[in-house]
């Protein structure tokens, strides 16, 4: 058991270590516009926008080489806010909605609240799916 904790402790490190680099990398040249099929001529160079969907028209898409020859893409909305505090609950709303997780996380088949006890603790339920072998 100790074993399988530092494998998962291991896989996490390196993740968040990819993940920072990823984030520190934002701004650089490595990253190359997608070509998008439905792209609008765009007045912004290297910038790609996906008009088909009028909920998506200001998405741009990037897309970086790793080292192991796949590609991480890059998905960026801009979205106007005129009060701060009001976004950023809305998107803590999203994240910690039990009911909600599924939407978001590819590991969980549903998730519920059992007992909220405040503001800050609660009980939820998540049942996750299982993948290969255990399937």
């Amino acid at each position: 058991m100790c074993r399988l904790r530092q494998t998962w402790s291991d896989a996490l490190s390196t993740a968040e270590s990819n993940f920072r680099q990823l984030l520190a990398s934002y701004s650089s040249n490595e990253w190359k516009h997608v070509p998008l099929p439905q792209d609008a001529p765009s007045p912004l160079k290297g910038k790609s926008r996906a008009s088909s969907n009028p909920d998506l028209t200001d998405v741009v898409v990037h897309r970086k080489p790793t080292k192991s020859g796949e590609y991480v893409y890059r998905a960026a909305l801009d979205v106007p806010i005129v009060d701060d505090t009001a976004a950023m609950e809305s998107w803590k709303a999203i994240i910690t909605t039990p009911e909600l997780r599924q939407e978001w996380d590819p590991a969980v088949e549903g998730a519920h609240l059992v007992e909220m006890f405040d503001h800050r603790t609660r009980i939820t339920k998540t049942k996750f799916t299982l993948g290969w072998p255990a399937k």
